[in-house]
């Protein structure tokens, strides 16, 4: 027996009503629901829509679809990784591989000219303008995606995903703090060239990082979004 449109509808709002916020989770779980449901009304068919969805409900556990939702989220974070990735690899490409190796061998000269009292300020104050930089484009673009999400009704995880950056801001954020601690100051020689290239490497690739993640990849969400779900252009 085939579920009808309206028991269809009927699903979806379940789910919605059980904290499952996002539209590719709610279709999977209506998917699932609804094939239960139809199994157990062939068994039975005097068996009340009510009554099966129930049935099928209480198989997820006390815990509902709390489980299913912790599980998509961590397999949709690696997801968005594996993209980060990719388009992080593309980046190296001539020619902006040759600006990026030429920006290293830049920053580091200009460290190690630097007077090794000071070198700690300007690392730390390079990855705090990054911060900020971060900080400022996750508030202005997520408000942008938070009003097209408005407008359409439907949220997608790897969309949020994609406009939330991926806790970049954070991850960066930790590097000056641990530079900070006298642990590492004290024991960091500082007047080295090898170290003076390490931290310019690491500047650079984490400036390429954060631009991929705030400006390519958005830059690329349709097309990613469409890969991911072939029905993202339909609704």
């Amino acid at each position: 027996m085939k579920l009808t449109q309206d028991q269809i509808t009927q699903l979806y709002a379940f789910t919605r009503q059980h904290f499952v916020a996002h539209y590719d989770l709610q279709t999977e779980l209506v998917d699932h629901l609804a094939n239960g449901i139809e199994v157990l009304q062939r068994l039975n068919p005097k068996l009340p829509f009510d009554t099966a969805l129930q049935m099928e409900f209480k198989k997820f556990g006390v815990f509902g679809f709390a489980d299913v939702i912790k599980e998509k989220t961590k397999a949709m974070e690696k997801r968005y990784w594996k993209i980060i990735l990719r388009f992080y690899k593309e980046y190296f490409r001539l020619p902006r591989i040759l600006w990026t190796a030429t920006s290293i061998l830049l920053l580091a000269f200009l460290l190690g000219v630097v007077p090794i009292e000071h070198k700690y300020n300007i690392i730390i104050g390079v990855f705090f303008i990054i911060v900020c930089y971060v900080l400022l484009l996750f508030f202005l673009k997520r408000k942008d995606h938070e009003l097209e999400m408005i407008k359409n009704g439907k949220k997608w995880m790897l969309k949020d995903q994609i406009y939330s950056f991926g806790h970049i801001a954070n991850i960066i954020n930790l590097f000056p703090i641990i530079l900070n601690f006298s642990f590492f100051r004290d024991r960091i020689p500082m007047n080295s060239t090898e170290v003076d290239f390490v931290f310019a490497t690491t500047i650079i690739s984490l400036i390429v990082l954060t631009y991929t993640v705030i400006h390519i990849l958005p830059k690329k969400a349709e097309i990613v979004l469409s890969e991911a779900y072939p029905e993202y252009k339909m609704v």
